[in-house]
């Protein structure tokens, strides 16, 4: 199982999530999705491109840890948290 990635999360860049899903949250933080945007020191601000499609929010795959954004960073979840793997 992988945890959650949730806004403020960081990448393997050394980015950051900066948007995220308002209406589903995990330890009162928004849930982040495909489609989400973090910010990378490296690339600048890119989305996320990988998502769980059998964990949907407003339609759109929930972001795991370990799933991939744009620029090539993955995502690293803060939270413990899980979703399927």
């Amino acid at each position: 199982m992988k945890g959650i990635i949730v806004l403020g999360d960081l990448t393997t860049h050394g980015g950051t999530v900066i948007s995220a899903q308002s209406t589903y949250t995990v330890g009162g933080k928004p849930v982040a999705c495909m489609g989400d945007k973090i910010a990378c020191p490296l690339h600048g601000i890119n989305l996320i491109i990988e998502g769980e499609s059998s964990m949907l929010v407003n339609g759109k795959p929930i972001a795991l840890d370990g799933h991939r954004c744009a620029c090539g960073c993955q995502l690293i979840a803060s939270t413990s948290t899980h979703g399927h793997a």
